[in-house]
């Protein structure tokens, strides 16, 4: 019994490791409560329970555990360092907290990672889990757009219950941008290719998979997030599956005969586009987005990325070890005013000017070694590394979970398979 239990807590945790739209306090709590920071824990409650009331700690250690060993160790020396960082941080007790969060979603993420790269069925469990993940995204999703066109919006005061405030969308000029159980379109989008991942390593091919990759597909285009659809078009680019490896010239042909066919069209009916462009805004979405120009959403990122780097190289010390997690409002106020959630908006500059010199070289081992030392790392680490230049996921456990499988992967040099072993330790 507790060892079903122990696999629907596995399962709920995967599927709804992105969901804070859910908060079990129902609004009334100091934080919200999301459904992976309850279950997470009992998994790992139940996990050791389990062992304990069989005498002893017994786990099986397969090769693809065996190859996260160097994972968990750099990501030790991460912890350690931004630890550090933030003990002699500029906010010692805001840092304190994110960095209880930073310890939790690292460590329960990899955690998850472990539990499904040691289940004899972790098709089936994987497949399940991105399953009810996309069910709950679709109903959210549908819960998302009653509430946009009953004019319930993100940010604005809509007056209405917390289950209405749970629902409430967020719209890019006019254009709804559902993002299913995540509040943010861009973490959402985030977590839809990061189970795309899960299931190309995982699963074999099927028609029931080929749904699911389309759903995910379509979840990610309403979402309407620039930095998803990067993220989306990294992983593509360099997977297998896009064929580039195979038939590059075949691919290239194709995609210049898309190419061509669309600059014609473009051409002859240039007139036509253009007034439905103007009759849809898409031209001052695209240029605010795409922008550089200060005021506008691409200028705005540039200039916090020049903060960041301008607040790292301020002194010695930030140099080595940062001003400490959270610490990105003290010197953001032109941007965000008294917003205490403020940050870079990228992962690289964030962990140089929160965490230091050592830390950031730390997390760059992390992101970058699956790239020399594992074969297929590829698509799912460029797909992370893009993700993260305009943004910054390190506090979302799906990026450690993610990451750990990452470091999973044969090695390179490896051409032999090692039968798994289990470590049996009395208690």
């Amino acid at each position: 019994m507790l060892r079903k239990l122990e696999y629907i807590f596995l399962v709920g945790s995967i599927a709804l490791i992105g969901a804070d739209r859910i908060d079990l306090f129902a609004g009334k709590g100091a934080f919200t409560l999301t459904p992976f920071v309850v279950l997470a824990p009992l998994l790992l409650f139940l996990f050791a329970l389990n062992n304990g009331m069989a005498g002893r700690f017994s786990f099986s250690v397969t090769p693809a555990i065996r190859r996260t060993t160097p994972y968990f160790a750099w990501l030790f020396v991460f912890l350690f360092l931004s630890s550090v960082a933030t003990i002699l941080g500029v906010d010692p007790d805001r840092g304190l907290k994110a960095l209880i969060d930073l310890f939790l979603v690292s460590l329960l993420g990899s955690f998850i990672a472990v539990q499904i790269l040691a289940d004899p069925k972790r098709e089936k469990l994987v497949v399940r889990s991105v399953t009810l993940g996309l069910i709950v995204y679709f109903l959210f999703c549908v819960g998302e757009c009653i509430a946009w066109s009953h004019g319930i919006i993100q940010g604005a005061d809509n007056g209405g219950s917390w289950l209405e405030t749970m629902f409430a969308a967020k719209t890019l000029f006019w254009v709804p941008r559902v993002s299913g159980a995540t509040v943010d379109a861009n973490r959402s989008g985030f977590v839809l290719v990061m189970y795309l991942v899960l299931l190309d390593h995982f699963v074999p091919k099927s028609r029931y998979i080929r749904f699911l990759r389309f759903a995910i597909a379509v979840f990610l285009l309403l979402a309407l997030s620039r930095s998803a659809i990067l993220c989306w078009f990294a992983y593509w680019l360099f997977s297998q599956g896009s064929g580039l490896r195979k038939a590059p010239w075949r691919k290239l042909a194709w995609a210049s005969v898309f190419a061509v066919v669309a600059l014609i069209a473009g051409v002859r009916y240039r007139t036509e586009l253009g007034n439905l462009l103007d009759a849809w805004q898409v031209g001052d979405i695209v240029s605010d987005r795409m922008s550089g120009e200060e005021g506008t959403s691409g200028g705005e990122h540039i200039q916090l990325i020049k903060a960041g780097f301008d607040a790292w190289a301020s002194t010695p010390h930030t140099v080595i070890a940062g001003m400490g997690l959270r610490s990105a409002p003290a010197v953001l106020g032109n941007f965000f005013g008294d917003d205490k959630n403020g940050n870079f908006h990228c992962l690289y500059v964030t962990a140089l000017a929160e965490l230091g010199l050592p830390a950031f070289l730390a997390l760059i081992i992390l992101l970058t070694y699956p790239l020399i030392g594992r074969k297929g790392a590829l698509p799912p680490i460029a797909a992370i590394m893009v993700f993260n230049a305009p943004y910054q996921s390190h506090m979302e456990p799906i990026f450690w979970l993610v990451l750990a499988v990452a470091w999973s992967y044969q090695m390179r040099t490896s051409q032999s398979r090692v039968s798994p072993a289990r470590v049996v330790v009395p208690v």
